[in-house]
């Protein structure tokens, strides 16, 4: 059994040995979370990039972790899905500028107020809060059955289609409040 308090306590103390201990240790399960987060469209040097990150990550904030919880393994799960999350906000914006640079029909006033209304809805996916915003764009965006997606994040079917359905009316209603137009 892993004793993540000392473990932990190694970390605080900066004790770089420690630090590739959690790295062995924690390696495969980082790599799960962010790969089920960007896997699908991200290159595998993203990916690792990503993982590198995520213990970057730890090691700068060790002193914000509660050792009396004593659990590097939710605190590093969760450093690593917003990693992943923000590079998966980076390459969607990426995309979407490389598609809008390729076309020659769009103006760049249009392209501005495209790009401008796909921020304000990847904001307003991200505002939804977690687990709904990564059930949202893996719906969505990635067009992922409901079984699979409640498979991969461990929740009921059903409370995944009600995520979907509350997530979509909050948009609405965010689009409508915001004066921009909604086609169902």
């Amino acid at each position: 059994m892993i004793n993540e308090i000392k473990l932990l306590h190694n970390l605080k103390s900066k004790n770089r040995n420690t630090l590739e201990d959690v790295i062995k240790l924690y390696t495969p399960y980082v790599s799960v979370v962010i790969y089920n987060t960007i896997g699908s469209v991200a290159p595998k040097e993203d990916i690792e990039e990503a993982i590198s990150d995520t213990f970057l990550q730890l090691w700068k904030n060790t002193e914000s972790i509660d050792e009396k919880k004593g659990c590097i393994r939710s605190y590093i799960g969760a450093v690593a899905r917003n990693i992943a999350k923000n590079k998966l906000r980076k390459i969607v914006v990426s995309d979407e500028l490389d598609e809008n640079i390729a076309s020659d029909s769009d103006s760049p006033q249009d392209i501005l107020l495209k790009n401008e209304d796909k921020k304000f809805l990847l904001d307003m996916i991200a505002a939804l809060g977690e687990p709904d915003s990564e059930i949202f764009i893996r719906y969505y965006y990635y067009n992922e059955k409901i079984r699979s997606i409640s498979d991969v994040m461990n929740i009921n079917i059903s409370t995944v289609k009600s995520k979907l359905s509350r997530g979509k009316e909050k948009l609405k209603n965010a689009i409508m409040q915001n004066g921009r137009v909604y086609n169902e």
